[in-house]
């Protein structure tokens, strides 16, 4: 797995005034724990931070750290947490945690669907019901993401958990059991369809009997 270089200032915690005007700058500000090291509060370029996240494996990218020119050892960091803006998304802050190397840690991955299933091609439609799995790896075994192959899928058929094979060194921890996603049969389908049409057709009357309605309130 690719370590990306992420370099980091020390701070000193201070008000929200301060951290908007980091924020101005191209710097955010953070946290950097774990493995038995002292908190360090820092700050670290957001394009810097967001090429390594927009990375194939998002938040669970390794970042190669240094505090100051100084990195721990045979250490790296993960993003723990990444505050952002409610409306515009924006990232505010961020806590990153140290790890080892060689440590086996616990991490949801995205699952990607790939293959075209057979029964899409005779009129069924794909309906994906899990996004991501929990998994047990090394740091440095993390995968961007779990293929899953649909192409077999027949309408009416599912894929679970179990059916997933992912990389050598990952276990997936999500109950087997579960369904990652399902081919909705063509009557299904066809059957939703008109069932949203009849309520389509019911809900226009009713909506133009309440504006008529209000309209005569307000008269």
């Amino acid at each position: 797995m690719e370590q990306f270089p992420l370099e980091a200032t020390r701070r000193t915690p201070s008000t929200k005034g301060a951290a908007r005007q980091l924020r101005r700058v191209g710097r955010l500000p953070g946290v950097v724990y774990g493995h038995g090291q002292e908190p360090i509060p820092l700050t670290v370029s957001r394009r810097e931070l967001e090429h390594a996240i927009h990375s194939q494996h998002g938040l669970n990218c390794l970042l190669a750290l240094s505090v100051d020119g100084q990195s721990p050892g045979d250490l790296a960091a993960m993003v723990k947490a990444l505050q952002t803006d409610p409306v515009s998304r924006e990232p505010l802050t961020v806590d990153l945690q140290w790890v080892s190397l060689a440590e086996q840690i616990t991490v949801s991955v995205a699952l990607t669907l790939r293959g075209e299933p057979r029964g899409v091609v005779t009129g069924g439609m794909l309906e994906q019901m899990l996004y991501e799995v929990e998994v047990s790896c090394r740091v440095t075994d993390i995968p961007g993401s779990i293929e899953a192959d649909t192409s077999g899928l027949e309408q009416g058929q599912s894929l679970h958990v179990r059916d997933l094979q992912p990389p050598a060194g990952v276990v997936v921890l999500t109950p087997a059991e579960g369904t990652v996603c399902t081919v909705v049969s063509k009557a299904q389908v066809e059957g939703a369809a008109a069932a949203a049409a009849a309520a389509e057709a019911v809900a226009e009357p009713e909506a133009e009997a309440e504006e008529e309605a209000a309209a005569g309130d307000e008269e």
